[in-house]
C-alpha cells in the first residue's frame, strides 16, 4: 500500500503563499536584462562566497575576486581557499548557462548519460519561456588574457539539459577540474557516483512533481539539508547547493530568477540546522520562509546595483559621447575584478587608453588595487565585494 501524502497545513501554505508574492516582486525587478545580468553576475559571487563558508572554507573576498583573473595571483597563504571558492563560482556560473559544459577529451568519451524524464521535459519548458531574451555574457578561460593558454578547458555548446543526469556530472566536472587541476574533459563519474546521482535525480524528480512552490520547497528540501542531516553524498553537496538556486525557477517557471540559498543558509546555521532536524514539515515552513526572504533580499539587491551604477556616473561626472568610460562601469559589474590588459581586450582599446580608464576610476575611488605587483596588477571595485 502506497503511503498516504498529507496534504500541508494551514502554516505551510500562508509561508509558500507569502514567499509566491515575494517571488513574484522579485521577478518583476528582473525582467530588464541588463538588471537582471548584473543580479545574475553578482548573485554567483556571494552563493560561491557563502557556499564555501558553508563548508568552513576561511573567504577572503577580495583575494576571491583576484581568483576570478587566475588563482596564480593570489598569494600562496590563501591560494587554497581562494580556489576553492572559484571552483563553485564556476559551478554557479555553470547552472546560469554563462558558461557551457565541459565537453570530454577524444578518445575518452562513454556512452551518453541519459537526457530524459519530467524532470527534464519541466526544464525545458522553462527554458522555452525563457527563449529570446538576452544573450548572456560569455565569461572567458584564463587564456584569453594570454595566461595558462596551454591549460585551458575545452568547452562545447552541447550542454546537457538541466536536471539530468549529463547536466549533473557537468557540473560536477566544473567543479572538480577547478579544485583539483585536472582536466574536465577527462573527469566522469564512477560507476557508484552515477548511481548516487541518478538516485538523487528521481529524488527531485518526485519532490518536484507537487505544483509550483510546494514542489520547489520540496526539491530544496532534498538538496539543501546540512550536515550531519545530509540526505545526500557528501560528494553531491556543493552541486546540490547550486542546484537549489535554481530548484525555485524550474517549478515556478520563472526563469529570470536565480536564487542563492546558500547565502540565507549561511546567514542563519542555526535554525537551519534546528529546522532540518525537526519534522518534515518544519524543514519545509523553514525553507518557504526562507525562500520569500531570499527573494526580498535580491530584490533589493537589485535595485541596489542600480544605485550603485548610477552612483559610479556621478562620480566619474558627465562624459564625452566617444568616452569608453560607461562601457568599463557596466563591464566591473559582470568582472569586478580586472587587469588592465584585460580591459583593453574587452573593450577593444588600446593599452594606453585602457590604463587611462582604470587610473580614471582608482582617481574616483571605483577601484582599488588588490595586489602588490609590478605587472598584471589586479583592480577590483569596491562597492561589489562579496
Amino acid at each position: 500500500m502506497s503511503e498516504t501524502v498529507q496534504p500541508p497545513s494551514p502554516a505551510l501554505l500562508t509561508a509558500l503563499l507569502e514567499a509566491e508574492r515575494a517571488l513574484g516582486r522579485l521577478a518583476e525587478v528582473a525582467q530588464d536584462p541588463a538588471r537582471r545580468r548584473r543580479l545574475w553576475a553578482d548573485a554567483a559571487r556571494r552563493e560561491s562566497c557563502a557556499a564555501a563558508r558553508l563548508d568552513g572554507v576561511a573567504v577572503d573576498p577580495a583575494e576571491f575576486l583576484v581568483a576570478t583573473i587566475g588563482t596564480d595571483l593570489v598569494p600562496t597563504a590563501g591560494r587554497g581557499a581562494a580556489q576553492s571558492v572559484r571552483a563553485l563560482w564556476q559551478g554557479a556560473l555553470f547552472t546560469q548557462g554563462v558558461i557551457a559544459a565541459p565537453a570530454r577529451r577524444v578518445g575518452n568519451a562513454r556512452a551518453p548519460l541519459p537526457s530524459s524524464g519530467a524532470a527534464a521535459d519541466a526544464w525545458r519548458a522553462v527554458a522555452e519561456l525563457e527563449a529570446g531574451t538576452d544573450t548572456r555574457f560569455a565569461f572567458p578561460s584564463e587564456g584569453d588574457d594570454g595566461e595558462d593558454e596551454g591549460d585551458a578547458a575545452p568547452f562545447t555548446n552541447d550542454a546537457p539539459p538541466a536536471w539530468t543526469l549529463g547536466w549533473s556530472e557537468a557540473l560536477w566536472r566544473c567543479l572538480q577540474a577547478e579544485v583539483s587541476g585536472r582536466d574536465p574533459g577527462r573527469l566522469a563519474f564512477s560507476a557508484d557516483r552515477e548511481a548516487e546521482a541518478a538516485t538523487l535525480l528521481k529524488r527531485l524528480d518526485n519532490a518536484g512533481d507537487s505544483p509550483a512552490l510546494l514542489g520547489g520547497v520540496g526539491m530544496l528540501a532534498e538538496l539543501l539539508r546540512p550536515a550531519p542531516d545530509l540526505r545526500i553524498p557528501a560528494w553531491a553537496a556543493p552541486s546540490a547547493r547550486l542546484m537549489g538556486a535554481l530548484a525555485v525557477a524550474r517549478c515556478c517557471r520563472v526563469p529570470n530568477v536565480w536564487l542563492p540559498m546558500s547565502v540565507s543558509l549561511h546567514a542563519d546555521r542555526t535554525a537551519a540546522g534546528l529546522a532540518a532536524r525537526g519534522r518534515d514539515e518544519g524543514w519545509q515552513l523553514w525553507l518557504a520562509d526562507t525562500v520569500a526572504e531570499t527573494a526580498r533580499r535580491e530584490r533589493e539587491r537589485a535595485l541596489s546595483l542600480d544605485r550603485t551604477a548610477e552612483g559610479w556616473q556621478q562620480r566619474v561626472g558627465a562624459k564625452r559621447r566617444n568616452s569608453r568610460t560607461p562601457d568599463l562601469l557596466e563591464l566591473l559589474f559582470e568582472e569586478p575584478a580586472l587587469t588592465v590588459r584585460r580591459v583593453q581586450k574587452r573593450l577593444g582599446s588600446t593599452f594606453r587608453g585602457a590604463q587611462l580608464l582604470v587610473d580614471e576610476l582608482l582617481e574616483a575611488g571605483i577601484l582599488r588595487e588588490a595586489t602588490n605587483r609590478a605587472l598584471d596588477r589586479v583592480f577590483i571595485a569596491v562597492d561589489l565585494m562579496p
